[in-house]
């Protein structure tokens, strides 16, 4: 019996001298990570585009109104268009002016090559007619150019949605003389809801001891540790477990701070662009075995 326990005390302390090392070794590389971290944010659209004309006109119809959704490619202005159609026209009755004189050339040489083959008809007779059809040839093209051009002066009097949206900020009215003057404002922004991107700034002194203490080696492994919440003015949750996927290039000289960047799904499309929210951040610790602990 003694013996017994003398060998159950050697193999306890035997364990404690495997079991005590792995457990300073992990105190010592498991970093400490501080609690959440509160930044001012603001919501601004993932997506946006402005629209112009690409046509000078009359308007004659303005199709939606603010707030209005719309899919991309959809209507929003309609030009007058009336002489636009004309020109089309015009120019369609040219190309088929050209194609018949194409025709005709074409019988032409094949006439003359049977004739020179024969003997009847003479090499000049020939030469001009391959010239002739060359011409024709060139004239089709330009003819198909201009018809080409004229479709798409017609389609230009139709102005419509880049990307799908919500109508803002509408600066078109019925009767209106629209110009185009690269000094002008768009006639509407298409701006898209969901998702929407969250701006943030942290100083970039945290941004640094957030790298010591988690042992990342990189921004974009960082940011993959972090989560972020979306507060209301009121402390109320606007959204969870967000993750920052975008970092500006350059510090902000007069803040000294990093901005960033997260999408944000909006599905219910209470986050609106220029809404104030507070960025609650989290580091989320990685999970180490005591095997990896040891090995590393």
């Amino acid at each position: 019996r003694w013996q017994r326990g003398a060998e159950m005390t050697r193999a306890r302390n035997l364990l404690l001298l495997w079991v005590l090392p792995v457990m300073i070794v992990i105190g010592l590389v498991v970093p400490s990570f501080a609690g959440p971290m509160i930044f001012d944010g603001r919501i601004e659209p993932a997506r946006q585009a402005d629209v112009y004309s690409r046509a000078e006109g009359t308007v004659a119809q303005v199709m939606v109104a603010e707030g209005e959704h719309v899919a991309a490619g959809q209507s929003l202005v309609r030009l007058r268009s009336d002489l636009d159609d004309l020109a089309l026209r015009a120019a369609e009755a040219d190309l088929t002016r050209a194609q018949i004189v194409l025709t005709r050339a074409q019988d032409r040489l094949n006439r003359a090559e049977r004739l020179s083959l024969s003997g009847s008809g003479s090499e000049v007779a020939t030469t001009e007619a391959r010239i002739d059809l060359e011409l024709a040839r060139t004239d089709v093209t330009r003819a198909e150019i201009a018809r080409d051009l004229a479709r798409t002066r017609l389609a230009d009097t139709e102005i419509r949605a880049p990307i799908a949206g919500y109508v803002a900020a509408p600066q078109v009215r019925l009767g209106a003389l629209l110009e185009v003057d690269a000094g002008a404002p768009p006639l509407f922004t298409i701006i898209a809801l969901d998702p929407v991107t969250v701006v943030y700034e942290v100083p970039y002194a945290d941004r640094l001891s957030q790298m010591e203490r988690t042992g990342a080696p990189d921004v974009a492994t960082l940011l993959r540790s972090v989560r972020l919440d979306l507060l209301g003015a009121d402390g109320r949750v606007l959204a969870r477990d967000v993750v920052p996927d975008a970092t500006a290039v350059a510090v902000t000289p007069e803040t000294g701070g990093l901005a960033l960047r997260a999408t944000v799904p909006n599905p219910d499309l209470l986050l609106r662009p220029g809404l104030p929210v507070r960025v609650r951040a989290t580091v989320i610790p990685p999970v180490t075995t005591p095997a990896e602990t040891v090995t590393k």
